[in-house]
């Protein structure tokens, strides 16, 4: 049987504030994250996932899998870069060697003596792989990395459409689609069982497959052009646009116009309003008419704040990231380029600045800290709404959150 181990790298903290909450092979891309991809290219594997320490009660409550709990292998052992979208498997048999694309570790195949050597405390921190970069045959491998926030955004769409080619092959109709609902090439279009596409809905996959899961309502007067993912369990509102590369994941009730966006989970955005190019976590409220510029009247690249740090990413096109938790009012317009923070409240008539700190409310008055206690009150709320009950092991993780990302609130002011 193979062992695969999927690891976060050293670089996790390029992505920001995506991954707060979750591990670098948990965002999504395509119609899959990583790990959900891994789980497909080696199906009956034995799967090992590492990670940061302070995410693994969160993860083994996700997954009934080992996290940072190495099983000694039996035979060989790949390990897989989370932060590399594989679409197609690297043979987990065959000589020791390390896949590399510039200077990220892709993969790392080790014979079973070998892999039971490698210590993982205070992973990834400390990477043991990192060291072993030298000591192994070096293969060049040419795959997506998602380096930035910006990287997952650039290959979304693509990774849609070779996604379902290479795991769903063909359409599919196990829904309802209502009488004046239009699908046009339907060899594209994949609908779940209970999922129901309304009258007067036009699901166009000429220009890109569309895959939708189960029991999801497509509301009348929606129009969705593909490549467009919509996940389980999910709502489109009436009247919605979802425009080439529209990513949405469970739970998610998504209304407006919105193009190559992706919404992690459990995320509203009920109402009309653009968003573009932007990558939006869980538990995310977009405000009515809520608005964000992906595109500069210079037409110049777009430039984005990472800390301290002003990174040309050489994108015409960039809307934001947006941390889990994060909400915004009515009316909110939001700049290229523009990151927000875990646990923001955006209440201005103004441009909120295109960097918010974690923990932070924006107003007309300026930017001041968010308190632990009335974050955690709100996403208690939020979640009990989808009769979720936040875990102790996610309370805990609220609670590190706030203790890691205290240096960024030095910007806010005093109350």
């Amino acid at each position: 049987m193979s062992h695969i181990c999927i690891f976060e790298d050293i670089h996790y903290s390029r992505l920001s504030p995506l991954v707060y909450t979750r591990a670098t092979f948990e965002l999504r891309c395509g119609l899959y994250t990583p790990l959900e991809r891994a789980s497909k290219l080696y199906p009956g594997a034995i799967i090992t996932l590492f990670c940061r320490d302070y995410l693994t009660d969160v993860l083994k409550e996700r997954y009934n899998l080992e996290v940072n709990a190495p099983r000694k292998p039996e035979n060989s052992c790949l390990f897989i870069n989370g932060r590399a979208i594989l679409s197609h498997p690297v043979p987990p048999e065959g000589p020791e060697e390390i896949g590399i694309q510039g200077d990220t570790v892709i993969y790392l195949r080790l014979k079973k003596n070998t892999a039971g050597k490698i210590s993982f405390e205070k992973f990834p921190e400390e990477n043991n792989i990192e060291k072993l970069k030298n000591l192994f045959p070096r293969v060049d491998i040419r795959v997506p990395v998602l380096h930035y926030f910006w990287d997952i955004i650039k290959h979304n769409a693509s990774q849609i459409t070779e996604d379902f080619s290479l795991f769903v092959r063909e359409g599919r109709n196990a829904g309802k689609d209502y009488e004046g609902a239009y699908l046009i090439n339907k060899d594209k279009i994949y609908i779940g069982k209970d999922s129901r596409v309304k009258p007067c809905c036009v699901i166009d996959a000429e220009n890109g497959p569309v895959y939708i899961g189960n029991n999801v309502t497509i509301s009348p007067n929606t129009t969705v052009e593909g490549p467009v993912y919509i996940g389980d369990n999910s709502v489109v509102q009436p009247n919605s646009r979802l425009r080439r590369g529209t990513n949405i994941g469970e739970v998610c009730k998504i209304g407006g116009e919105n193009v190559n966006t992706i919404f992690h989970s459990y995320t509203n955005k009920q109402h009309d309003g653009f968003l573009g190019d932007s990558y939006i976590g869980s538990w995310v409220n977009i405000g009515a008419d809520t608005t964000n510029s992906n595109l500069l009247n210079t037409y110049d690249s777009i430039k984005v704040q990472m800390g301290n740090e002003l990174i040309n990413t050489n994108n015409t096109f960039l809307g934001m990231a947006m941390g889990d938790h994060t909400k915004t009012a009515i009316n909110t317009k939001i700049m290229t380029g523009s990151i927000f923070g875990f646990g923001c409240n955006i209440v201005t008539n103004l441009y909120p600045p295109k960097y918010l700190p974690s923990f932070s409310w924006c107003s007309d008055h300026g930017v001041i800290a968010y308190t632990l206690e009335k974050v955690l009150r709100v996403a208690k709320i939020a979640m009990g709404r989808r009769e979720k009950e936040m875990s102790p092991s996610e309370e805990e993780l609220f609670k590190k959150i706030f203790d890691l990302t205290k240096e960024e609130r030095t910007i806010c002011k005093k109350t």
